[in-house]
């Protein structure tokens, strides 16, 4: 429906250059979808201008720039300074020009660089929430209203993008939303939604034992569960790894920890060798287990011939025990789809009460694997058990390697121990409140 504000400045537009009042309109319609000028947000017109508009508009970079020109001055007439600056912005006409000249993905890039610095972006927040490229419903609409408590306190002055510190603004500002009542009837918080609807996606996949499993597990997996008392125990190999990264780690030339350390860390883990005189980490299956487990959770990196913490290990390190432990219960899967999809049937399995041993998991795994659509990328054919064992190697030799399951023999139960139980709901949860993508 026609607002009479709108239609007022475009008639005086139209009184000085129909063609302007014209573009205007077609900008201001497209923008809105007929919503009028409460659809309007900070992030919706950065859509239009830096995407929207270059890409789905089959116009000449003359008419793209027009239209944007003209938007802002529609803007300007109603009051609207800031998005008026968006609409003339020099972001707006490098943009434009960049999808014209460079391409798509150069366009892209472009925009979503000029999204992140507009502070108009939820950040994600690490531990907390990482948004999604595919949303549902409840992501969707609070990761709106997120941007929408960001504008907020843009134009309060709370909030100033550019400034020295406005990126730890900016998340504390969606801290304090996502803690906020989506709603007075039910008191939960955005958070909770986001994190509920992304619960009942993760349960509600492919494989009908799959969806047995996890809807049984669902909502014990809503609120985390506290490190175990015994995780300093169970994390000793990884605390030992980063406190040496942490001072430099030296490496041989192949990139491998030097013998030294590969020999104090069998004397205080009992690590038991495959050679009588280890030469590399290498002959020592824990070793190499928790140098790709730390590899995969980003918390190490190379450089030269030492081994360093990165920025997140870095910060890993500092937030002790509980921040270690929840770093790892998130990469206890890994990061391999299949791995992943294998060892989250695997946990599921070992937390529904039924004992199976080394060859019946592999089988239940298999079975699920197949139900899922999992299949033999060489051969087609459906997962078998033999290859849903070799799925789930790393994931047992990290439990191991933890202590988080109990000693066993092929012909003998794996049970979890009672922090091994406690890891399981953690992994899981990480798995079912990660962002979803695009395959």
């Amino acid at each position: 429906m026609a607002e009479p504000a709108v239609e007022a400045v475009l008639a005086d537009l139209a009184r000085i250059d129909v063609d302007l009042a014209a573009a205007a309109r077609a900008g201001f319609d497209s923008l809105t979808w007929g919503e009028g000028l409460r659809a309007v947000t900070g992030h919706a017109l950065a859509d239009f201008l830096w995407y929207q508009l270059p890409t789905k508009w089959l116009c000449d970079l003359e008419e793209k720039q027009q239209v944007a020109t003209a938007l802002g001055e529609l803007f300007h007439r109603l009051g609207r300074i800031r998005y008026a600056g968006m609409c003339g912005s020099a972001a707006t006409a490098d943009i434009l020009a960049t999808y014209e000249h460079d391409g798509g993905t150069a366009g892209f890039k472009a925009y979503r660089s000029a999204l992140a610095a507009s502070g108009l972006q939820p950040p994600d927040l690490p531990g907390v929430i990482e948004w999604g490229s595919i949303m549902g419903s409840d992501e969707a609409s609070a990761y709106a209203s997120a941007s929408l408590a960001l504008e907020h306190a843009i134009d309060n002055g709370e909030l100033r993008p550019g400034r020295p510190g406005w990126r730890k603004v900016a998340e504390q500002t969606i801290r304090v939303f996502l803690d906020s009542p989506r709603d007075d009837l039910t008191g939960s918080t955005w958070l909770q939604w986001v994190h509920t609807e992304r619960l009942q996606d993760w349960a509600d996949g492919r494989g009908a034992e799959r969806r047995r499993l996890a809807t049984a597990t669902s909502n014990q997996l809503l609120h985390p569960v506290a490190a175990p008392d015994t995780a300093a125990e169970h994390l000793a190999p990884l605390q030992w790894l980063l406190d040496h990264a942490a001072v430099g780690a030296a490496l041989t030339q192949t990139g491998t920890l030097t013998r030294p350390l590969v020999a104090e860390g069998c004397r205080r883990f009992g690590w038991l060798t495959l050679a009588a005189n280890p030469r590399s980490e290498s002959d020592i299956v824990e070793l190499w287990t928790l140098r790709e487990l730390a590899k995969q959770m980003g918390v190490v990196r190379r450089s030269g011939r030492k081994l360093l913490l990165s920025s997140i290990g870095k910060t890993v390190l500092a937030g002790g025990t509980p921040a270690l432990w929840q770093a790892t219960m998130r990469g206890l899967l890994g990061s391999d789809a299949a791995d992943a999809a294998a060892g989250e049937v695997a946990l599921l399995l070992l937390l529904s009460g039924q004992d199976y041993d080394y060859r019946a998991l592999d089988a239940a795994v298999a079975q699920a694997l197949a139900e899922q659509g999992w299949r033999d990328q060489h051969t087609d054919q459906q997962v078998t058990p033999d290859q849903a064992g070799r799925l789930l190697g790393d994931l047992r030799r990290r439990l191991r390697l933890l202590g988080l399951a109990a000693e066993w023999r092929f012909d003998e139960p794996l049970r979890l121990t009672d922090a091994g139980r406690l890891a399981a709901h953690a992994a899981l949860r990480a798995r079912a409140l990660r962002p979803r993508a695009h395959p």
